[in-house]
């Protein structure tokens, strides 16, 4: 049994298109996957394609429109197991923490909703975590803004941590780092995976890092799935026309992700209801033709890779 397993999971919202119109967007598509214990699995895909909304489904800031999630088989439902059992990083850490509390505080908030631990196992706890993440106690009195942009993530991932969660959501967690830093935060992440033994879910941009960091990887267009697999396979021999892209566009460590090889950037294609069930990337794909535009390529392949393309 997967620790997590997301199945065929969707999302929409509803957006303005001018004087009283109102159109949906569908952002995920029947997306599907699991997440095994002490296993690191990475989510890439350009903008809008719907990382960032699937991170907040699974930690159950939104609830999705149809599909389920499962933790160790059991359905996702209550908020106080998700906020215990699931933890989430977000990308400026600047943002996420206040700036008017001091860091000791900001971790010991959740050891107080959420657990029954004295004064003192507090304090020992929140000890515990900032040296797991290469800070020191005594730097537990200062306010946010007295810390580098690192150290900053690092707090924010000893505050993921205080629970002692089974998976961490990271999105987009080392982007807004420089690379020297990128690279600390990054083996910090594999050093606690080996130590505590837990999983992450590692939403990204830059494919350099996904083949640093990640067990596995699944690559997202238009909210829907296109290729998942195994690093070392997906990345060594990538079956999807979009993910062989996304492997052209970002040639080193650190480099933004950019689809500028001989078409202009855009946002995925997100097609309105009544054009039914297509392949979302054949608009953009080289190898598209008739039966694309007819019907949806299913998910094929093996549990080491697995691609969704008539072409393969």
């Amino acid at each position: 049994m997967s620790l997590l397993s997301v199945h065929k999971i969707s999302k929409s919202y509803k957006e303005s298109t001018g004087f009283l119109g109102i159109n949906e967007k569908k952002v995920l598509r029947e997306v599907s996957f699991q997440l095994e214990s002490a296993q690191i699995l990475a989510v890439v895909g350009e903008s809008g394609s719907g990382k960032s909304t699937l991170a907040r489904q699974i930690v159950m800031l939104e609830q999705p429109d149809s599909g389920e999630i499962f933790l160790h088989g059991e359905p996702l439902q209550s908020e106080a197991t998700v906020h215990q059992k699931i933890r989430m990083i977000f990308q400026n850490p600047a943002a996420s923490l206040n700036p008017h509390k001091r860091i000791y505080q900001q971790l010991e908030e959740p050891l107080i909703n959420c657990g029954d631990l004295s004064q003192s196992e507090r304090g020992n706890r929140i000890r515990e975590n900032l040296e797991h993440v290469g800070l020191s106690a005594d730097q537990a009195s200062r306010y946010p803004h007295m810390f580098s942009g690192g150290q900053r993530q690092r707090i924010a991932i000893a505050r993921a941590l205080i629970l002692k969660p089974e998976i961490i959501v990271a999105d987009e967690a080392v982007s807004a780092l420089d690379v020297s830093i990128q690279a600390q935060i990054l083996n910090l992440i594999l050093d606690l995976k080996d130590e505590m033994g837990m999983s992450w879910l590692f939403i990204a941009h830059d494919i350099s890092v996904v083949n640093v960091i990640a067990d596995r990887v699944m690559v997202l267009y238009a909210g829907k799935v296109l290729e998942i697999g195994c690093v070392k396979d997906v990345l060594g021999n990538p079956l999807h026309p979009y993910t062989r892209k996304l492997l052209q566009c970002v040639p080193k460590m650190g480099a933004s992700l950019k689809i500028v090889c001989n078409e202009k950037l855009s946002y995925p294609d997100i097609d309105p209801p009544s054009m039914g069930s297509v392949c979302v990337y054949r608009n953009r794909c080289p190898l598209a033709d008739k039966i694309c535009g007819e019907s949806e390529p299913p998910m094929m392949g093996s549990a080491s890779q697995s691609v969704a393309c008539f072409k393969v």
